[in-house]
């Protein structure tokens, strides 16, 4: 398992450099970033639609997911984040310290601005890596759960988001006391679950 793990991981850290490491290194990146702005404000008119019962023939349960994937969207526009320089600041001080694990809660932190500025598929592999580098069962629960948002709000592919939901759903089952940050990610589970199934 362990050595799954880090395989994985090794793959992560492959991928992360070509779509976070070296922000506006070209034009190529800053189209690629304006391009992700601008289909980020067209999803969020398409889902504020069909929440709102809009766009006609759609199932409650359709439109349920909607609301939901709506007020993931809002609870990241709205929330405060590090600034565009302390992101870079940090991300370099990530590559050049490639060999250790990240904080957690540094990953949180990129994590949340990536969630903020429309960069999901970025956040989603921010979120992965925290889930190797995490200790305990609950903490590994938290940040699956967290790359499921990034999922929904990424692509909306629910073949790709059960699959974290029951990882840690699996996570939290495991975990040896029921404390406050369980309880947290226990009722993160159950609102993903109630507002997606």
């Amino acid at each position: 398992m362990l050595r799954k793990r880090e395989v994985m991981r090794f793959f992560c850290l492959l991928a992360l450099p070509v779509l976070c490491l070296y922000p506006g290194s070209s034009s190529a990146s800053a189209a690629a970033q304006t391009g992700q702005a601008t289909g980020a404000v067209r999803d969020t008119a398409a889902i504020a639609a069909a929440a709102d019962g809009r766009s006609t023939g759609l199932s409650p349960a359709v439109r349920a997911r909607a609301a939901f994937k709506e007020r993931i969207f809002n609870k990241y526009r709205q929330m405060a984040v590090i600034s565009d320089a302390q992101y870079r600041i940090t991300q370099t001080a990530i590559r050049d310290n490639h060999a250790h694990q990240t904080p957690l809660h540094t990953s949180e932190l990129l994590f949340n601005k990536c969630m903020h500025d429309g960069r999901y598929s970025e956040a989603a592999i921010i979120a992965s890596l925290a889930v190797f580098d995490s200790d305990t069962p609950v903490e590994r629960a938290h940040f699956t759960l967290l790359q499921a948002e990034a999922c929904l709000l990424r692509q909306d592919e629910m073949h790709a988001i059960l699959p974290l939901l029951q990882q840690a759903a699996d996570e939290l089952a495991h975990a040896g006391t029921h404390d406050d940050a369980w309880q947290q990610a226990e009722a993160m589970l159950e609102d993903m679950q109630a507002g997606l199934l």
